[in-house]
């Protein structure tokens, strides 16, 4: 509805078109879903779909190319049997019959492939003999002739040969190679092979031509038998040698099963000339009524012991008699692959016609559509599928096969003519106001419009007060003006774009609109003539709107003496309509402006201008919905900016095909599936557990090399196992004295644990080792405290002496010194501490100390408290370089420098691992990827953090990848379907395969694996 109330009822794709009728008043859906089964010949202004484009126009018609002058028909003489394994080498038999030939597929050279030379035809490795002959009287050679042959899918080349009156088979092993498999045929049984195709599943169909018999053959070449009588071509004999007693002993008749008799069909077929299979027990054949001079497609399905028969429509689209045929895929436009069709070339050989296969409820049929594929110096000997696709032989020219391609010429009929339902206003005496139909009308064609308006309606209405299909308006058809084409586009904005594509590329698309002139009434009626002059161009409608009722500026705005003279009025009112149909336009965008502020209603085209209200950049690499997602939730993507899950955002909208966008609602179980995007701060990954496993030799845990314990399995390592404050000093003390094999003292039980290594080099390293396995840890802050202030005193002081004179104390040196456990009381050692910890160098981990103990106890008294001191100010606290007294101390110390402080020191690091789910991903565009990753993580992470980024495999990958989140089962690093192909130059030993892996009906390929 527009801002003036009018609003416009439409036709849009095939069911909206379908119910229009034709001249014949039949609805235009009878003729469409009739053109696929035997039906009566349509009008000859029936209207066309065209589904590809969903649009209607004038009816396509096919293209012959005339007999060439002085050629002569093609016979089936010429016919000679060919096939292509699926590498894309094609076997054929030679022009004489005598030999087979083979085309490689690399260099399209033809070469002799059976025999070896011509001249071996006779006896020789081709010839088969008898098992039992006179030695003496050896048989004349007979000359060997080649009468049918296929490629089978489990890759044999099986070949129909004669010699003499003796027919048989032969087997060629494709991919083993060596001598044909030779089995002769019963002489009993009439077998003229004229034609194969390959079977589903393995083994071949036969045609039998002169007797009009089709043979199955399963993968080892036996016969299946069709469900009719076994043939007896051997009696029964009694056998020469009897026993002395009992009945006496004879041999069975030799019994052979027999062929499918298509002359007794229910659909005899009376001159069967080609074959091709249509699935597992299903085979088309090529009939021919040489009488009627008519061609057809037969197929042959077989049901239990059965065989249902399913007859295509006579083949009105071919100018003469059927020749050959092949079930593949032609080339069309720009050498793009077609859906697999049936092409039929006739006895004319100067093109075939290509059918669409139908199966609609189980009924077969034949589609033609009009479509031009012509060949050139075709000879009539094969159409054979490569790869596929359809090729014909194109004689001694090099390539020999040439494919079948279509040429992009149409025809059409000169007129169509099509009648509208009737539309309803729901009121009476409604103005229609103006019609418009997106589509093309290029030169020398025509879109004619007229209409009928009315308040009576001759017919009938539906259960729901409309009027039916067959519903007509009372009153004859009146002419309206030639449509015009709009200068300013579609009203529709989804088409807008795709009428600017179809303007530049064709010459009267876009939207085309005209002002009804005699349409009055409540129901109203169109009757479209389309019109092509010249027949290679038609006119084509995709969707057509009829607007109701029309807004009249002389009612509302003008006095009524404008509307006395009727035909005065009538003229203003039409001029002024053409003024509200510009204005309202403009009117609609005001009212609707709030539109162009939703991200979801936005033209395209004003996307980034509204996302540059947020200073957003849209990458032109992202697809609509990713712009539009964005734009719509720039307030939830700013809110999570700098977090973790904004980071996921950004980089799942660059890189998710399937991106969700309640992602911007809050982080997610599901963002952490395997196979996602990982983001993982580094400070996260040390945990205790991990650190005591790394820390600790196997030999000290009891593991060998392979991890595990000899006597008792896997071990777990568990956390109770290591010192907890609850043992306190004298518990460490204990722990020290047994890992140094040696008794503890009382004296030793009571004086701090020292948390910085011994001066002794051997006895240090075992300090730490006794660290690694009893704390998980290496306390190293302390010490470090501890040297930096007796490099301070040294530095002032220079001679110990000095030192103890001003601080009242013994050291013997200054390596000796200790940290103050508590406030010093001589007026120096004050001074100097003070002096000390204002210093700025090597201050940071004392810091992060006494910031640490100022956020957990807030107040220097409840430091006090429960550190048993008494420091006045958290910024003179000393890191501890010896254990402290209580408990709280000894909890505060472990957590921070066990764990706070290995967590601080990867803090604000972070990795982000892209997936990776084929190893065969070009090294370029992965490339790509990561760049562009980097430059997103550059924009989105805070300031202060530092990251990197790699790929990653959805699978186990230690220190990385989390049990239940980043593993899949049956996806490991050996699947199959992830190693690829070896290429030179880019494959990788143990990662790749050296020929192909592909399993053949239970028969691999010979392949290396790396």
């Amino acid at each position: 509805m527009n801002v003036n109330g009018a609003r416009f009822q439409m036709l849009f794709g095939r069911d909206d078109w379908s119910r229009c009728r034709g001249s014949d008043a039949q609805p235009l859906a009878l003729w469409w879903d009739a053109l696929v089964s035997p039906m009566p010949l349509p009008p000859d202004d029936l209207p066309g779909w065209d589904e590809s484009r969903s649009e209607i126009s004038l009816q396509p018609q096919l293209i012959e190319l005339p007999a060439t002058s002085g050629e002569l028909r093609l016979t089936l003489d010429a016919r000679r049997g060919a096939s292509a394994d699926r590498n894309g080498n094609v076997y054929r038999i030679a022009d004489d019959a005598r030999s087979l030939l083979v085309t490689s597929s690399g260099s399209g050279n033809e070469s002799a492939f059976w025999p070896a030379q011509p001249a071996d035809c006779g006896a020789g490795r081709g010839e088969l003999r008898l098992a039992f002959e006179p030695a003496q009287a050896p048989r004349e050679p007979v000359a060997e002739r080649y009468l049918a042959l296929t490629t089978t899918q489990d890759d044999y080349l099986v070949v129909a040969f004669a010699r003499g009156t003796l027919r048989g088979l032969m087997s060629f092993d494709l991919i083993s190679g060596g001598p044909p498999l030779q089995i002769q045929w019963p002489d009993a049984v009439p077998f003229e092979p004229f034609a194969m195709c390959a079977r589903h599943g393995g083994g071949a169909w036969v045609l039998d031509r002169a007797h009009r018999q089709l043979w199955e053959l399963d993968c080892t070449l036996a016969v299946v038998n069709a469900g009719h009588a076994m043939i007896d071509f051997a009696p029964a004999q009694i056998d020469d040698f009897q026993p002395l007693s009992g009945p006496p002993r004879e041999q069975a008749a030799q019994r052979f099963p027999g062929g499918l008799d298509l002359a007794k069909t229910a659909v005899a077929l009376l001159d069967p000339i080609a074959i091709q299979s249509h699935g597992e027990g299903r085979v088309m054949v090529l009939n021919r009524d040489l009488v009627q001079q008519r061609s057809q497609v037969v197929r042959l399905q077989r049901d239990g012991e059965g065989w249902g028969v399913d007859a295509s429509q006579w083949l009105d689209a071919l100018p003469a008699l059927a020749h050959d045929m092949v079930y593949a895929a032609g080339l069309g436009q720009g050498g793009a692959s077609e859906e697999a069709r049936l092409f039929i070339a006739s006895e004319i050989g100067n093109q075939v016609h290509a059918f669409d296969v139908i199966d609609r409820d189980g009924r077969f049929s034949l589609r033609a559509p009009a479509e031009l594929y012509p060949l050139r110096r075709y000879g009539g000997r094969a159409l054979v599928a490569v790869a596929g696709k359809a090729h014909y032989d194109c004689g001694s020219a090099q390539p020999r096969w040439t494919p079948v391609v279509q040429q992009h010429r149409q025809r059409f009929a000169a007129q169509a003519v099509l009648v509208t339902p009737v539309f309803d206003s729901d009121e009476l005496g409604t103005v229609w106001d103006k019609l418009l139909f997106d589509g093309s009308v290029p030169p020398d064609c025509e879109v004619e419009i007229e209409s009928r308006a009315g308040d009576e309606l001759s017919g009938w209405f539906d259960g729901q007060s409309q009027p039916a299909d067959d519903a007509q308006v009372i009153g004859g058809w009146l002419r309206e003006p030639q449509p015009r084409l709009r200068g300013d586009g579609p009203e529709l904005p989804w088409l807008r774009r795709e009428a600017a594509r179809a303007t530049r590329r064709e010459a009267g698309s876009g939207t085309w609109e005209l002002l009804l002139q005699h349409a009055r009434g409540r129901y109203m009626q169109l009757r479209l003539t389309l019109r092509s002059r010249n027949g290679t161009t038609a006119p084509r409608l995709r969707a057509l709107r009829l607007w109701a009722p029309r807004f009249s500026y002389p009612q509302r705005f003008l006095p009524a003496v404008y509307r006395e003279d009727v035909d005065n009025g009538d003229f203003l009112e039409r001029w002024l309509a053409n003024c509200e149909s510009s204005l309202t336009q403009i009117e609609d965008r005001i009212v609707n402006v709030e539109s162009l502020f939703d991200a979801r209603s936005v033209p395209q085209d004003a996307l980034p201008w509204l996302a540059g209200w947020f200073d957003l950049a849209l990458d032109p690499s992202w697809d609509e919905r990713r712009h539009r997602l964005l734009v719509q939730h720039a307030m939830d993507f700013f809110r999570w900016r700098g977090t973790v899950h904004g980071l996921r955002i950004a980089l799942s909208l660059a890189f998710e095909s399937d991106f969700d966008p309640i992602v911007f609602d809050g982080p997610r179980a599901q963002d952490e599936g395997a196979g996602r995007i990982r983001i993982v701060e580094s400070y996260q990954t040390r945990l205790v557990e991990t650190l005591v496993a790394q820390a600790l030799p196997l030999a000290q845990i009891g593991l060998d090399q392979t991890g595990l314990d000899a006597s008792a399995g896997p071990r777990t390592l568990q956390r109770g196992r290591l010192w907890t404050p609850a043992e306190g000093n004298a518990g460490l003390a204990d722990r020290y004295a047994a890992w140094q094999q040696r008794t503890v003292t009382p004296l030793q039980q009571i004086t701090p644990f020292s948390l910085a290594p011994p001066n002794d080099t051997d006895a240090a390293q075992d300090w730490r080792d006794f660290a690694s396995a009893e704390l998980g840890f290496v306390p190293t802050v302390g010490a470090a405290e501890r040297a930096r202030w007796q490099s301070f005193l040294q530095a002032r002081y220079v001679q110990i002496d000095a030192l103890n004179h001003a601080h009242a104390s013994a050291w013997s040196g200054f390596d000796e010194v200790l940290l103050p456990a508590a406030p010093p009381t001589v007026q120096a050692a004050i001074d100097d501490w003070r002096d000390y910890c204002a210093r700025g160098a090597g201050s940071r981990e004392r810091k992060l100390w006494q910031d640490f103990l100022a956020r957990r106890y807030r107040r220097i008294e409840r430091l006090r408290a429960a550190h048993a001191n008494a420091w006045t100010d958290f910024e003179q606290v000393p890191l501890p370089d010896r254990l402290p007294a209580s408990f709280a101390a000894q909890t505060d110390w472990l957590q921070f420098e066990r764990q706070l402080l290995a967590m601080h020191r990867t803090a604000h690091r972070f990795s982000v691992l892209l997936p990776v789910a084929s190893v065969i991903a070009d090294p370029y565009a992965l490339e790509q990827r990561l760049g562009l990753a980097r430059r997103i993580v550059e924009l989105e992470k805070p300031a202060h953090t530092v990251f990197d980024v790699r790929f990653y495999w959805a699978f186990n990958r230690v220190g990385e990848a989390r049990l239940g989140l980043d593993t899949q089962l049956g996806a490991g690093s050996r699947a199959s379907e992830l190693i690829p192909d070896a290429v030179v130059g880019r494959a990788y030993l143990g990662a790749s395969f050296v020929g192909g892996r592909e399993r053949l009906s239970g028969r691999d390929r010979l392949s290396l694996e790396c």
